[in-house]
């Protein structure tokens, strides 16, 4: 029994492993942005993106900078807002540029 359950357990945490890169990663090369880019923060968080999901990067980029903010219900039942959250989270922090421009040689 407990064989079972830790081999269960391990596929559950490779799965949600690899789904979670399924998202799609904005760009932030700002010299890039095309029509219709949404740029929030000096970051190009790509086109065609949703309210939802803008919403999403407004409220991760300022918990990024110190503010909590976070809508628990969406986050929790609506993807455009969780990835828009993590990704301005993730993206606004003060320290990304740079460790974004190193990473692709700027």
């Amino acid at each position: 029994m407990t064989y079972l359950k830790t081999t269960l357990a391990i596929s559950f945490s490779l799965g949600a492993l690899l789904l979670t890169g399924c998202g799609d990663v904005p760009n932030l090369d700002d010299s890039a942005a095309s029509p219709g880019a949404f740029i929030y923060a000096g970051r190009n968080f790509g086109t065609n993106r949703n309210e939802t999901y803008k919403q999403g990067v407004m409220d991760g980029c300022k918990t990024s900078q110190g503010t909590y903010i976070k809508n628990h219900g969406l986050f929790n039942g609506n993807g455009s807002y969780h990835n828009g959250w993590e990704h301005g989270r993730i993206h606004c922090n003060p320290d990304d540029k740079a460790k974004y421009n190193r990473l692709v040689g700027k």
